[in-house]
């Protein structure tokens, strides 16, 4: 059975993930809502859609529609699933979920007790690329063996302004890590586990018209005392290049680009190349699982749960950078 979608707000990133998933029409019908209602309507000609909607409200409330995807503000989640869950459509919300711990914990209890599902659109998580990594550093596919974990290192950077409610700090949550850099969070999450403490430096600021950080250094002990390390930067001043991921073990060394397909496999004996298919930037697969979340009543992947862990991990850097101190981390609640 298909899942009727509406994909609420009709902006730039929207596009770029339609691009990805306009075709799965035998998955998915979808639907458009905008607050300009010829936005909706031009994104339903151009990709495929059998509807739209003049406001979100209009959207929620029609009972032709299962679930509702945001492409919001951050500052704006938590009402998107107010208004999501009062209707009882399931919810499908770009990352991170929310600002706060406290408005993502409201925004987990909203869909629980309206008995939906949320998901978030966490794409890193369904990468092939991180599948395989994941599954060389379990099965000891690196030569004789990956060994055990040594260390991770992941590095982003390019220049790329932020635009719009992206320069405010209070509709973002921060700067460019909650926006941007929490998808190599969710890679170490998933890789490395969750972390002890982090410890995070902010560079000085190059736009001084962006009230967030255009840049963050974080380093995080993980368990054992592996160290991970995340360079994230939109105000490098070069091209941007493809953001890397190092995998050291102590018996081998994974590299890769979480959008590529391969990975390099290197130990002391031998180096090759893992190769996986094209991953699409993990969208396909992401909404896919949303979808079969809901068929089969079951939480999705990428959790609310989830979501908040890799929230947990930004916030804290955010406060090491403020403070200058090493911050101790624990599982937090959902």
């Amino acid at each position: 059975m298909k899942l009727t979608m509406c994909i609420v707000g009709c902006g730039g990133y929207a596009r770029n993930v339609l691009g990805d998933i306009h075709d799965m029409t035998d998955e998915f019908e979808f639907y458009f809502a905008s607050r300009d209602i010829e936005k909706a309507q031009q994104y339903s000609e151009d990709f495929g859609g059998v509807g739209a909607f003049g406001s979100y409200e209009e959207a929620a409330s029609d009972p032709r529609i299962q679930s509702l995807y945001f492409f919001t503000p951050h500052d704006t989640h938590l009402g998107n699933v107010k208004l999501a869950a009062s209707h009882g459509k399931h919810i499908l919300i770009e990352k991170p979920i929310a600002r706060t711990l406290d408005e993502a914990q409201e925004m987990v209890r909203i869909a629980r007790d309206a008995g939906v599902k949320l998901m978030v659109a966490e794409n890193y998580r369904f990468l092939l690329t991180v599948d395989k990594a994941q599954e060389i550093m379990s099965q000891g596919r690196v030569g004789d063996s990956f060994g055990e974990l040594r260390q991770i290192e992941l590095q982003a950077e390019g220049y790329s302004h932020p635009t719009e409610w992206r320069k405010s700090a209070e509709q973002n949550g921060g700067g460019v890590f909650i926006d941007g850099g929490i998808h190599f969070v969710d890679i170490m999450l998933r890789l490395g586990g969750f972390p002890e403490s982090v410890y995070a430096i902010q560079p000085p600021q190059l736009f001084t018209d962006v009230e967030g950080e255009d840049g963050i250094v974080m380093t995080a002990r993980l368990s054992g005392g592996v160290p991970a390390i995340i360079n994230f930067s939109r105000s490098t001043p070069i091209r941007e290049k493809p953001p890397m991921v190092h995998l050291t073990g102590t018996k081998g060394k994974l590299s890769f680009v979480p959008y590529g397909r391969e990975l390099s496999v290197e130990t002391l004996q031998v180096r090759r190349t893992v190769r996986v298919a094209a991953p699409r930037r993990g969208v396909r697969q992401m909404v896919s699982e949303f979808r079969a979340a809901i068929e089969e009543d079951r939480e999705p992947v990428m959790s609310g749960h989830e979501a908040i862990r890799d929230l947990a991990i930004v916030l804290a850097a955010y406060e090491s950078a403020r403070t200058g101190q090493v911050v101790n981390l624990s599982e937090p609640q959902s």
